[in-house]
């Protein structure tokens, strides 16, 4: 065998061995990309879950509140209803009351105030 033909058999199983290192590195570097996109992707799914479970929470939170404030609403209309009865039955009351209309003034009736005499009452 000839310095030539030895070299060139080195040469091809040394070109053969970084053949094949460089596709074992190509392999360990697909499967590093492999593992990293897997990873990121089961991250993203969690994400997303965290997210519509956070999104689920406001609504919940959202209809609560809303329920609440309809509720609250009822009773302020409840309450204006009930001062307008009260009011008119205050209204309806005056010019009978004994109180009010012993020994007032038409100047003390007009203001709404009650004489001294009648306060400690």
């Amino acid at each position: 065998m000839s310095i030539f033909n030895a070299t060139s058999n080195f040469i091809r199983n040394d070109a053969s061995a970084v053949r094949l290192f460089r596709r074992s590195e190509s392999s360990d570097d697909e499967e590093k990309r492999l593992k990293r996109r897997e990873k990121n992707r089961v991250a993203a799914q969690r994400s997303r879950k965290r997210q519509t479970q956070r999104a689920d929470e406001l609504h919940e939170a959202y209809e609560c509140l809303e329920q609440e404030n309809s509720l609250l609403r009822k009773e302020v209309q409840l309450l204006i209803e009930e001062q307008q009865r009260l009011s008119d039955a205050l209204k309806a009351h005056e010019p009978l009351c004994p109180v009010l209309n012993c020994g007032m003034t038409s100047t003390s009736r007009s203001t709404g105030t009650v004489p001294p005499e009648f306060m400690s009452r």
